[in-house]
């Protein structure tokens, strides 16, 4: 099997972001990487996806300086 991406585009998401991340966590495969854009939080989720990222290497965090609106936010991964 190969490497599966797992991308969560996210904005003020605070509430719910760990919760999402947990849910990749728990899942039997393990091969993974979670790509977290943060579309310029201004609740705290990117202080809780970073401090997540510190304790596993497979989480990357992209942080948006400027909210440029969801669907901007997942075609910059493409």
């Amino acid at each position: 099997m190969s490497r599966i991406s797992v991308v969560i585009p996210t904005y003020n998401s605070a509430k719910f972001i760990k919760r999402a991340i947990e849910s990749v966590y728990n899942q039997t495969y393990t091969d993974w990487e979670m790509i977290v854009v943060d579309d310029a939080s201004t609740d705290g989720t990117r202080e809780i996806v970073n401090e997540l990222s510190q304790t596993d290497s497979r989480i990357k965090l992209i942080l948006l300086d400027k909210n440029s609106n969801y669907c901007l936010n997942r075609y910059l991964l493409i």
